[in-house]
């Protein structure tokens, strides 16, 4: 059982968060695991069952090479991975035939973990259903998804076809609410099994660090809970002397104290899939067996991907009914205001007439004679005006007293679920106002509009008391989670509903239109707040509609690169190229509005990465603006001949080049010509894939023009003709460019011995990322922040030559941060998603912006140059 120093406090599963389990040392003991130099291609530490599954000895692999244990054409392919992919996750090598003993078939992964590459292998069950075709097993799985009503239908259907396809005793999806508590939203089990669903579980039954591991990862598996872990040998680096980090490892061990978790729940074995929604983690597919369950490789492979895809739905369903409530409260909002003309006081115009306040937010339920339970209050210039049930006058007059100084750190806007934990004197009206949403009407916080909810009698469900979260086991240092798992009802009191997103919106939407009434004028106002309403509906309608177009466009990719995909790593890769390009469209086509993109700008977005490896790219033609429809289509195309280059022709060479060459026609088209040279010999291939025909087919359809392909001896050569419909404009101003590498960075001074940048930054990814280049380039990084006032706090009193600042810090800017560097002298840089030019002070002017998503490569020169400025400046300083 896994030790916690428990001598100074009493156990709790808050414990399990200090547990590092990314680091156990060992693995599951069906697998084995080899852990090698990256460029020695040599085992250095190995672990798991290499006598069943090699018949050696894990001592007798340790020093051997990479061909003494593969295949020679598994070994070259591991090979290639290792030099030319990035694999910091692991990259299955999904072969049913993959052999190391002749008659056992394995499943292999590899991956990289700082220098070091991961291998791990597995039994193969190459008679499981789909082993020969997984891919039909995603599109099962996906089928009829874009239909779902409601997001409970969508996990509904996600629920069912997991346990159809994955075969567990029983699945759930599993939400995480916003106290970090979980709720079993859908369901579906063995009939003879006990509900769990509508069930809550604690936040602590999920430590820390393993929902960080779930960000990582989309998929986690254990195979079975009773078993003994396989350790590493070497347990540590013969090399380094440090544990090997296991955060993307397969058969990493599990914590023991979750094993117990488990057995006292009665599982046997258990799959988690996340569902990541705008990089966080909403919940869990959580797969639950009575009896051990070993899902082959390949269907792991269908489950992860499954719930990539099925995140990406379930955001888009998210948004579909964010924007319906939206346009529904847009829609009353307009007649709120349109009966409030030719109102003299509109306190009376809001609550007296049909709809009022109350239809607009409502503030608690409907009886059963129609009697609301909640209520709204209008406070101006001192006198009251109430509709439904609210708190006394004198207690109201109380309350806005507060409001007056309390509502002067805020934008106008506040809302709690729980007002006597922030306001004391609350709690002796909890029963009308637990909780309490609040506009302020004029310039200064003075005049408020005051929603109202009682106190709601909250009984959950929770699968085992909340509060017994651990005991301590007889020798009373070990830490046993808790074994009660009945249903366990958790009443809470001074708390109301809490208020949704869509609410607040509204509130903040009538707090505008308000401030826009000025007493004769509200007639004027409606009139204009009308023709608003009718635009913010027509670009609903417009997002809905190219919400919808995308995820149609992702469904046919899915569907078409699935019949012509050789493998399912070959159809990830795939698949996720084309998206990354319409990403790219879909960045350029924001920033005009979708009112066009240039061919230059498309072309460049496209095909500068392909130019850090040395290639080089020319293109030449005049300024033309392509309609949003060919833009999209066009950059498909571009993708497909970039990556086919960069497999087979010119990209693929250091010496190879391409240009390209466009011009417009006398009808008013575009003629666009590719030209590789100086690449491997080309051939015209055997076989059509899905992205021949995309080529030829996607300008042809979406706008009506055309692509044909040469396959010259000297290089592939696509002639592409776009119809005059396609232009939004041209004019003769050349665009002649050349893209090379970048040039590397002139230093105006050496830099410091070891130099220290403080990071200022509220995302876990980047300041990951940032770490590595900074541990690689031998800097010391200060921080990170990730709030404003952390920030402040390290800018003020520590030491360091140069800083990067992410511009908006949880809701936050960083310009007083900024400020307090440029007093010191110390130079900085800006990153940001935002479009700077729209949000950046003019003191700021000039100031470096990395744009988000960053390109480590430009961060490094940047920073370079920033840290030879600040000591420029320091030895100006002592001079």
């Amino acid at each position: 059982m896994h030790e916690i120093d428990l001598a100074r406090a009493p156990a709790t599963l808050s414990d399990c968060d200090r547990e590092p389990i990314h680091m156990p040392g060992a693995i599951l003991p069906h697998g084995v695991m080899l852990v090698l130099d990256s460029q020695s291609m040599t085992v250095l530490q190995v672990a798991g069952d290499t006598q069943g599954l090699f018949d050696l000895a894990g001592a007798a692999l340790i020093g051997a090479g990479i061909e003494a244990i593969f295949p020679a054409a598994a070994a070259a392919r591991v090979r290639q991975l290792c030099a030319d992919q990035n694999i910091a996750k692991p990259r299955h090598l999904l072969d049913p035939l993959l052999r190391v003993i002749a008659d056992r078939p394995v499943d292999a992964s590899v991956h990289r973990t700082g220098d070091l590459l991961v291998i791990e292998f597995e039994p193969a069950e190459i008679a499981e259903p789909y082993a020969s075709d997984p891919l039909s097993a995603v599109q099962e799985m996906i089928e009829g998804f874009a239909a779902s009503p409601s997001i409970a239908d969508l996990c509904q259907k996600a629920a069912e076809r997991v346990r159809r396809v994955a075969k567990y005793d029983r699945v759930m999806v599993y939400r995480f609410m916003a106290d970090a508590s979980g709720w079993v939203i859908a369901e579906a089990r063995r009939p003879d099994m006990p509900p769990f669903l509508d069930l809550h579980y604690p936040a602590t039954d999920i430590p820390q660090q393993a929902r960080a591991l779930y960000l990582q990862n989309w998929l986690r598996l254990i195979t079975q809970v009773d078993y003994e872990p396989a350790p590493l040998q070497p347990r540590l680096n013969p090399r380094t002397g440090k544990g090997l980090d296991m955060s993307q490892a397969i058969l990493r061990d599990v914590s023991p104290i979750h094993r117990q978790y488990l057995r006292n729940m009665g599982i046997e074995a258990s799959m988690s899939i996340s569902i990541i929604v705008e990089d966080r983690l909403w919940g869990l597919i959580a797969c639950h067996h009575d009896s051990p369950r070993r899902l082959p490789r390949h269907l792991r492979a269908v489950c992860e991907l499954f719930g990539a895809m099925f995140s990406l739905q379930l955001e888009a369903c998210e948004r579909t009914e964010m924007f319906g409530a939206r346009l529904t409260s847009r829609k009353t909002l307009q007649t709120l205001m349109l009966n409030l003309a030719g109102v003299e006081d509109y306190a009376l115009g809001l609550t007296q007439h049909s709809p009022d306040l109350l239809d607009y937010i409502q503030a608690g339920t409907h009886g059963p004679d129609g009697e609301r339970s909640g209520g709204v209050a209008v406070f101006v210039d001192g006198n009251l005006t109430v509709l439904g049930k609210t708190p006394t006058p004198d207690q109201m007059t109380a309350l806005t007293a507060w409001l007056t100084g309390y509502m002067a750190e805020f934008e106008g806007i506040l809302a709690t679920d729980r007002l006597g934990e922030i306001w004391p004197p609350a709690r002796k009206f909890a029963a009308t106002c637990s909780g309490l949403l609040v506009i302020s009407v004029s310039r200064e916080p003075s005049d408020f509009i005051m929603w109202f909810r009682p106190e709601l009698v909250e009984t959950t469900l929770w699968g085992g008391n909340p509060e017994k979260t651990a005991s301590v086991g007889d020798d009373g240092v070990t830490l046993i989670p808790r074994k009660s798992f009945a249903a366990w009802q958790q009443t809470v009191r001074g708390r109301a509903m809490p208020w949704t997103t869509s609410e607040t919106d509204a509130a903040f939407d009538l707090r505008v239109s308000l401030l826009e009434v000025v007493l004769r004028r509200i007639k004027a106002a409606a009139a204009a707040r009308e023709r608003a309403y009718d635009r913010d509906k027509l670009l609903m309608a417009e997002l809905d509609h190219r919400v919808k177009n995308t995820l149609a466009n992702i469904q046919s990719l899915v569907n078409q690169a699935s019949r012509s995909a050789q493998s399912l790593t070959g159809f990830v890769e795939g698949l996720d190229g084309r998206i990354q390009s319409m990403a790219k469209a879909h960045s350029l086509l924001t920033q005009s509005r979708w009112e066009g993109v240039s061919i230059e700008g498309l072309l460049r977005e496209e095909l500068e990465p392909y130019c850090e490896s040395g290639v080089g790219v020319a293109f030449t033609g005049t300024e033309i603006i392509l309609t949003p429809k060919a833009a999209l289509a066009l950059s498909l195309v571009v993708h497909e001949l970039a990556t086919n280059a960069a497999k087979f022709g010119a990209f693929s060479v250091a010496d190879g080049r391409v240009g390209v060459d466009w011009r417009l026609r006398t009808d008013g088209g575009v003629t666009l010509v590719w030209t590789e040279s100086r690449g491997p010999p080309v051939a015209v291939p055997s076989r059509r894939g899905f992205g021949s025909s995309l080529i030829e087919r996607a300008l042809a359809l979406e706008t009506g023009g055309e692509a044909i392909v040469r396959y010259e001896p000297s290089g592939v050569i696509c002639e592409i003709g776009l119809p005059a419909h396609s232009v939004v404009e041209a004019s003769f101003r050349p665009a002649i460019a050349v893209l090379r590498p970048p040039e590397p960075a002139v230093l105006p001074a050496p830099l410091p011995p070891r130099p220290r940048v403080l990071v200022v930054e509220d995302s876990i990814f980047v300041i990951m990322a940032l770490e590595t280049m900074c541990e690689k380039l031998g800097w010391d990084m200060i921080g990170p922040a990730t709030r404003v006032a952390d920030g402040l706090r390290l800018a003020r009193d520590e030491t360091f030559d140069a800083a990067l600042l992410d511009v908006n810090l949880d809701g936050d800017m960083s310009w007083d941060i900024a400020a307090l560097l440029t007093a010191r002298g110390i130079p900085f840089a800006f990153g940001t998603g935002y479009d700077v030019n729209n949000i950046l002070p003019a003191e700021f002017a000039g100031t470096p912006i990395f744009s988000k998503p960053f390109r480590m490569i430009e961060v490094e020169r940047q920073m370079g140059l920033l840290l030879a400025q600040g000591a420029l400046l320091a030895q100006a300083g002592t001079d």
